[in-house]
């Protein structure tokens, strides 16, 4: 994939997902996104995306993607959880669920991008 799409598919995720936390937070007065899982689900998705197989499918990748499986499922549970607690309505409940869905890979691809353009840029400059 084009790097110039991947970074606005990952800006886009960002933004999107940045106004869906919004949206539920000014009318719940929390946030949807639960903060400790998207770190983790940040961290998943960046070692699998670190990690991608070429010919074979390694054990690392394998760690990362069973990681980023598990704080998923833990986020969207969670997320549910606490939209349960402040009875939502179930479309709100949708949307913090898909905020805490699409937050991470944006964040995720965004921080890759930015630590490879510093460490190439810092790189090609010495």
């Amino acid at each position: 994939m084009d790097s110039g799409v991947m970074i606005v598919l990952s800006v886009i995720c960002c933004v999107v997902g940045f106004f869906l936390n919004r949206t539920y937070a000014t009318k719940y007065g929390e946030a949807a996104v639960q903060w400790k899982l998207f770190v983790l689900q940040v961290i998943g998705i960046g070692g699998a995306l670190t990690q991608l197989p070429t010919d074979e499918i390694s054990f690392r990748f394998l760690f990362w993607i069973i990681v980023t499986f598990l704080s998923y499922g833990a986020g969207l549970w969670q997320c549910r959880q606490h939209a349960k607690r402040q009875q939502a309505e179930p479309g709100d409940t949708v949307i913090a669920m898909a905020a805490q869905a699409i937050l991470p890979v944006g964040a995720a691809v965004v921080i890759l991008l930015a630590t490879g353009m510093i460490a190439f840029g810092f790189l090609w400059a010495h």
